[in-house]
């Protein structure tokens, strides 16, 4: 896809900076996720309510679902950078 009048390296440059931004993104949504999560299990213990374990079950799988999920949707922003960057000359 790419021609000998795109500078290669300023690419892969802005590139690598493109995904450390995504990966910051990524870890970003899961820092906030998990800070509302338990938060709000926090809040339910302190106040001496008891926390069925079934419940706990629940907010894990919904904490991996949101990290898998934010995962997959950053890895296709990557993805399509990658795979259009020279195409509509993003970096020029």
């Amino acid at each position: 896809m790419s021609n000998g009048s795109i500078d290669e390296a300023k690419y892969k440059k802005w590139f690598r900076l493109d995904t450390l931004l995504i990966v910051f993104m990524w870890c970003f949504l899961v820092l906030s996720e998990s800070f509302v999560t338990f938060t709000i299990l926090y809040a339910g213990i302190s106040r001496g309510l008891e926390i069925p374990m079934i419940l706990l079950v629940v907010f894990g799988v919904v904490l991996f679902l949101m990290f898998f999920i934010n995962g997959m949707a950053c890895l296709n922003v990557w993805r399509s950078i990658k795979a259009h960057m020279y195409e509509f000359k993003y970096y020029d």
